[in-house]
């Protein structure tokens, strides 16, 4: 009879399944995954416990393991093992809200430090954006960190328009909100168009988020506007994958949208 103390002593392989056995294996670990023993924070089984409970390799225990970090839904401490992670922050793609107000909502602690705040020439593509034209420093670009609970989350790049936003450069924004700040000045973001990818870290933005260089991030780049529609500002923002999640609420009755023979 199976250990009732042992968690994963119920967990059945399929050797004669197409489904290869690492993968069989990663679904049956992941699905353990966010309840007791296995609740956020805390410590992982080993390599050893698991294939012994399993009755699979070691080798196949890895490879099993390699995909959950990948995921983010577990991580290794160097010396001290394996742990489940925190469950990701969900953002809504339906809402524009500042990042600070939005996640201090949650009971999170939103700290950011500052890499750069500056004039700039912006590139081509957001001088397109901002609607300014090619003359030098005619943008404001903020470069900081976001850590939330003293944990770095996001990398963000933002362009301003210089004529609208000089005033920026005179402020400490290590601990303000853009878009409060933003609004003390009378600009006040309405509406914006934001576009979600999926990208690596290379190495600056690995060590600045804590990760590794390849480890994969989301990629935001958005462009906000006031309620005179005029551009207020660009931003690219890299998320740490493990960290964050997206959802939208998607209406099939919509006129226009026609559901597919692979739609249910």
């Amino acid at each position: 009879m199976p250990d009732s103390a042992d968690p994963l002593a119920g967990v059945e392989i399929d050797a004669a399944s197409p489904v290869p056995v690492y993968y069989q294996l990663y679904e049956a670990l992941r699905s353990q995954l966010g309840a007791a023993p296995f609740a956020p924070g805390s410590r992982f089984s080993t390599e050893r416990s698991i294939a012994e409970s399993v009755g699979v390799s070691r080798q196949t225990v890895r490879q099993a393991l390699a995909r959950l970090e990948r995921e983010g839904l577990i991580h290794r401490r160097q010396g001290d093992g394996t742990y489940v992670s925190e469950p990701r922050l969900e953002g809504s793609l339906r809402v524009l809200s500042g990042f600070t107000s939005e996640l201090s909502h949650r009971g999170l602690r939103v700290r950011n430090r500052v890499l750069d705040l500056k004039l700039v020439t912006p590139p081509a593509d957001v001088r397109e954006k901002l609607g300014v034209g090619p003359g030098r420093d005619t943008a404001v670009m903020l470069r900081r960190v976001r850590l939330l609970d003293g944990a770095p989350a996001t990398l963000e790049t933002v362009w301003m328009p210089a004529d609208r936003c000089a005033a920026l450069l005179g402020m400490q924004m290590e601990n303000r909100s853009l878009y409060a700040t933003l609004r003390d000045l009378g600009i006040e973001p309405h509406r914006a168009v934001e576009r979600l990818g999926a990208t690596v870290l290379d190495e600056f933005e690995a060590s600045e988020l804590e990760r590794r260089p390849g480890d994969p991030a989301l990629l935001v780049e958005r462009t906000t506007y006031d309620r005179d529609d005029r551009p207020v500002e660009a931003v690219k923002s890299l998320l740490r994958a493990d960290r964050f999640s997206f959802s939208a609420e998607l209406d099939l009755d919509t006129p226009g949208i026609v559901a597919g023979p692979d739609v249910e």
